[in-house]
């Protein structure tokens, strides 16, 4: 499959989003874009929870049938609007995501991020 983009306005701010017919769920034929409206549908709600909080992210690229990784460290193409904390000592410092707005949670979804792992406490706690 050919990578496919496009931009997307999501709150205040433009999104670059991709393969949005990509599968992540299989069995229930389930797209990516699907998996962006869901996560931008209950924004509301997970943000509650998660807002300020270090994450990491279970990525899924080729779907729950492939093989998935955990990224703690931010992605180093991230979009310089999106919050991050630094944790650890010396040259084990990781620098989380934090996920404080709606947009960023589609842009985890764009990532096939299909589980978020928060820590619990909130930055700078």
């Amino acid at each position: 499959m050919a990578r496919t983009t496009q931009f997307t306005q999501v709150g205040k701010r433009k999104l670059e989003i991709s393969n949005l017919e990509k599968v992540l769920y299989p069995e229930a034929r389930i797209i990516k874009a699907k998996v962006i409206a869901y996560d931008l549908n209950i924004a509301p709600t997970i943000l509650r929870h998660i807002k300020g909080r270090p994450l990491t992210l279970v990525r899924y690229p080729n779907g729950v049938t492939e093989k998935s990784f955990f990224q703690k460290n931010k992605p180093k193409k991230t979009p310089p609007w999106i919050d991050d904390v630094k944790l650890g000592d010396g040259d084990k410092n990781i620098n989380y995501v934090l996920v404080n707005e709606d947009t960023t949670l589609v842009w985890t979804a764009n990532l096939a991020t299909l589980e978020l792992h928060q820590m619990h406490y909130r930055s700078p706690h």
